[in-house]
């Protein structure tokens, strides 16, 4: 959320300029008086008004101390930020968490005494504050939630955006700058109202369960499956004589729903699609609004060129001013070693790796399996080494007596056909030891599901990858070069002279670049804790 930073105010002078609420002939002084009362009240045990908690106490007592309690809010500004309020429903945040009933029922009496005054104003500029700092970054802070999600979230200063505001007599300029400038941020806020219009027309029909049906079945199923697809778009408006017929154009409409939710793109309509298709509007609109507060918690500025890795949707982007200029499907952490988000620097890349077993799976596969099959190590090339970096015969370890987490030696798997990182493994240190790599399992990338890793990054194209990083460098290397240092088999270090900034993040819901609304299964179990934190009362 933002950061509430205690700045005297430099603009008391002009500020005097502005015409107040209607006083209904209580005087300026007793407004004020009453304001300095109930922040006397806010700063010791909290301030309630008309049953509504002031939330941004710090923030307000600053404000109006560094103001002399001068009441700020005008008719006009008032309206403006009324406005406001309720258009934040299209952010996907809740009106009411803004205190909007209490203040339109407050606005309403024209028999507002200085008391009922003071406590308006407060109320006010406590919204302005909340809301403000809700559109800045988020409502929920995300550690909270989740111990590994580290974001660098958006800051500000609520109190200079509210001199500014006051400045221009412009509540909705002001609001509107620091709402997060990504497209797909505003391209989600465009297909919450897509969904909303679809929830209000009815939503879509529950599709009856049964065999799995392909191209050339036909009856009443074909029809119900039809109407479904036409709602969301999948299914665009062509001329058919038999529409109960399982025709081309409907495998190809439901192999677009197939992809952009994530699904086996076969082009039937299988448990699992229908399953997907019969998910409510209501749950797909929760969906998004859950997603556009993921979107808040991304720092304000991501970087002209950056890499973009979505854990839920199994992809990857290398964006550059924009534009995607290369994708590719990856592999994440399984739910019991999930990938945490977070962001770094690449800097440099290692091309015919050495793997270094890392300690959870040390202790949890490599241990037990040698153990029970004294040659595990010895097959898969990986060597044993003491604390001096000497070579120790595996045989002469008793696997089956290691105990708890002591363990003397270090695990290394040479380069090789066999190495689990492949060919090339790419750097952005992180407190994880999380890194992209190639691997020997590329069958992982047949599977539409992809949790399957240890936590690292497996890439389905590491080599472009590769290419596309040494051809940025102050010294590009062309992929004739890079191939020529894979033949060699030796363990080289290439240093990004252009290092590039990484996010991992979460999206179960999201716009592709292509403006197609992509809903993805929740692997890691984050949607219902973030649901609920949604919905309770806001807190700073």
């Amino acid at each position: 959320m933002l950061v509430f930073k205690n700045r005297a105010f430099r603009f008391i002078s002009f500020i005097l300029l502005l015409t107040p609420l209607i006083t209904f002939g209580q005087s300026d002084e007793d407004i004020q008086t009453e304001i300095r009362l109930k922040i006397e009240a806010l700063r010791g045990s909290g301030l309630m008004v008309k049953g509504e908690p002031i939330c941004c106490g710090k923030s307000i007592s600053n404000f109006y101390t560094n103001r002399f309690f001068e009441p700020i809010w005008t008719n006009m500004l008032r309206d403006q930020l009324i406005r406001e309020v309720k258009a934040c429903a299209d952010d996907g945040l809740n009106p009411e968490d803004y205190h909007l009933q209490v203040i339109e029922e407050m606005t309403m009496k024209s028999d507002l005494n200085y008391f009922e005054q003071a406590g308006l104003e407060l109320l006010l500029t406590d919204s302005f504050f909340l809301l403000a700092s809700h559109l800045m970054s988020g409502k929920v802070n995300p550690a909270t939630l989740n111990t590994d999600w580290k974001v660098n979230r958006r800051e500000g200063d609520p109190v200079e955006l509210m001199t500014k505001a006051l400045l221009s007599e412009d509540i909705p300029g002001a609001l509107n700058e620091i709402r997060p400038i990504y497209k797909a941020y505003n391209r989600l806020k465009e297909q919450l109202k897509v969904y909303q219009e679809l929830q209000a027309k009815g939503g879509w029909a529950t599709l009856e369960e049964g065999s799995t049906l392909k191209l050339g079945d036909q009856g009443n199923r074909v029809l119900a499956v039809r109407d479904r697809l036409k709602k969301t778009g999948d299914l665009l408006p062509y001329t058919n004589d038999q529409p109960e017929v399982f025709d081309e154009e409907l495998e190809a409409a439901i192999k677009h729903y197939q992809k952009r939710h994530g699904l086996e793109v076969d082009g039937a309509l299988g448990k699992g699609t229908i399953q997907s298709m019969n998910v409510p509007v209501e749950d797909r609109i929760e969906d998004i609004i859950l997603n556009l507060e993921r979107s808040r918690w991304l720092p304000q500025d991501l970087g002209d060129h950056y890499i973009m890795v979505n854990l839920p949707a199994f992809e990857l982007e290398v964006v550059k001013d924009s534009q995607v200029n290369l994708e590719m499907e990856v592999a994440v952490g399984k739910p019991y070693r999930q990938t945490p988000v977070f962001s770094s620097n690449m800097t440099y890349m290692v091309v015919n790796p050495y793997w270094t077993v890392p300690p959870t799976i040390l202790f949890q596969d490599m241990i037990p399996a040698q153990a029970k099959k004294p040659n595990y190590l010895t097959s898969l090339n990986i060597k044993v080494l003491n604390s001096a970096g000497a070579e120790v015969n595996p045989s002469e370890i008793d696997w089956a007596g290691i105990k708890g987490r002591s363990f003397p030696y270090t695990l290394r798997q040479e380069p090789g056909p066999n190495n689990a990182l492949g060919q090339v493994k790419f750097i952005f240190p992180n407190e994880y030891n999380i890194y992209m790599h190639d691997t020997n399992h590329r069958e992982l990338f047949v599977k539409a599901e992809r949790a399957l890793s240890s936590g690292c990054i497996r890439l389905s194209r590491p080599m472009d990858f590769a290419y596309y990083l040494s051809s940025l460098q102050a010294r590009p290397l062309g992929k004739v070069q890079v191939d020529e240092i894979v033949k060699s088999k030796s363990n080289q270090t290439i240093i990004l002279s252009k290092p590039l900034r990484v996010h991992m993040q979460y999206w179960t819901s999201f716009v592709d670049e292509r403006g197609v609304l992509n809903f993805r299964k929740d692997v890691y179990n984050r949607d219902e804790r973030l649901k609920t934190a949604l919905a309770s009362e806001p807190t700073l």
